[in-house]
């Protein structure tokens, strides 16, 4: 692994990090000053939906400027938006104050909606092919761990220090990523297109998305699974804590807390095992998918809640096997200047998935029981490795994506 890499790694890690910080003393500041769990929970809302907006719009913008270029861009106008809501924070809440907050989140959402996309399509520009799935294990790894430290401290960081200097530390942490994509060479990105069309820009990821086999297989098992994913936001775990296993808060933690502890050993268990999954990414993603889908299902007839902790610990692994070999193989599909706009196309389904999702999941669940909706995710999530296999394997359209390109 080069210099480039680790300097995306840090930035990465500094971006994600300071998003969880900033994120929480938005949401406390927002219910401090309402006493509104809505208005709180909005935060989520509008992140979701802003993020959306952004990936629509990178592949045009991604046409008219250099990768490192725009990423600096995007974490530049966060530090002044961040600013600018300490600002805001100082002031009396008024109803205009209220909308002047939602739309500084929503400014911050958008330009960080840029991150992801970009990051994935660099770290093929910049890591060696067979070191890839190595790459991307360690991104992973050490993301997860710097966010369970984030979101487990994050409330203590705000008891002790206030919501002012949490934002104070979320601004130096994007100084950091900023600083850190200066060691990043530029000769490794692609030139910028000088033959700017917006409409083919802004179509191109979607039709090649759509249009290839393999990718077609891939976001089809994407969309399924982020639709099953719902059951891990907080409200649906939290209920299956208490009416499933019979624990309260503390258990509720317990839970969230080994999901991470889980990715962050399967982030490192991958990183050192990477080799076995080079020229084999389709039959460890399904593994991997297929995994996963049997815990969940297995985690919805549980009552033991000891029990319910290590399944969710041995999901971890699971989920990053999957996630790992799918975002090697996405990388494989294209070279980096067309793979970000393919991975903007998927995320803006990801997170159209998510908000329609999070919307009905919560009724669902009251209508049928909170066990039921464990179950039956996971029978879903079993359909879609079961699915992935045929189309993948049997019927050899995943083939492409197994080569390094």
């Amino acid at each position: 692994m080069n210099r480039s890499f680790y300097a995306l790694l840090v930035s990465q890690t500094a971006t994600n990090l300071g998003f969880a910080l900033y994120t929480m003393a938005v949401v406390l500041h927002l219910y401090n000053e309402t006493g509104s769990t809505a208005l709180s929970a909005a935060v989520t809302l509008i992140s979701v939906i802003s993020r959306m907006i952004s990936n629509i719009l990178l592949p045009s913008i991604s046409d008219r400027f250099q990768p490192v270029n725009l990423l600096k861009f995007s974490q530049i106008s966060q530090i002044v938006l961040i600013a600018g809501l300490m600002i805001l924070f100082l002031q009396q809440m008024k109803d205009f104050m209220l909308m002047a907050i939602f739309l500084v989140l929503a400014l911050i959402s958008f330009f960080n909606g840029f991150f992801s996309p970009i990051k994935m399509s660099m770290v093929k520009a910049v890591v060696p092919k067979k070191q890839r799935v190595k790459a991307n294990s360690l991104l992973s790894s050490v993301d997860q761990t710097f966010l369970f430290a984030g979101w487990t401290f994050g409330g203590i960081l705000l008891a002790f220090l206030g919501k002012q200097s949490t934002l104070i530390i979320t601004i130096i942490l994007l100084v950091i990523s900023i600083l850190s994509l200066f060691l990043i060479k530029k000769s490794e990105s692609p030139a910028v297109n000088s033959n700017f069309r917006m409409l083919s820009s802004l179509t191109a990821g979607w039709k090649l998305l759509f249009q290839d086999k393999g990718l077609r297989v891939l976001i089809l098992m994407d969309l399924i699974e982020a639709w099953a994913g719902t059951i891990w936001i907080g409200a649906v775990t939290l209920t299956y804590v208490e009416d499933a296993l019979g624990k309260g808060e503390s258990w509720w933690g317990y839970i969230n807390g080994g999901y991470y502890l889980g990715t962050i050993a399967g982030g490192i268990l991958i990183y050192r095992l990477s080799y076995l999954l080079q020229g084999r990414l389709i039959i460890f993603m399904l593994i991997g998918s297929s995994a996963f889908g049997i815990l969940t299902l297995g985690y919805g007839f549980i009552s033991n809640p000891f029990l319910a902790l290590l399944f969710v610990i041995l999901m971890g692994p699971a989920y990053q096997l999957r996630d790992l070999a799918q975002t090697t193989m996405y990388q494989n599909s294209a070279d980096e200047t067309m793979l970000t706009k393919i991975l903007a196309a998927k995320s803006v389904l990801n997170e159209l998935i998510f908000v329609f999702s999070i919307l009905g999941i919560g009724i669902l669940t009251d209508l049928i029981g909170v066990r039921l909706i464990y179950i039956l995710s996971g029978i879903l999530l079993i359909i879609s490795s079961i699915f992935g296999f045929i189309q993948l394997k049997l019927q050899g359209k995943g083939n492409a994506l197994e080569a390094e390109g």
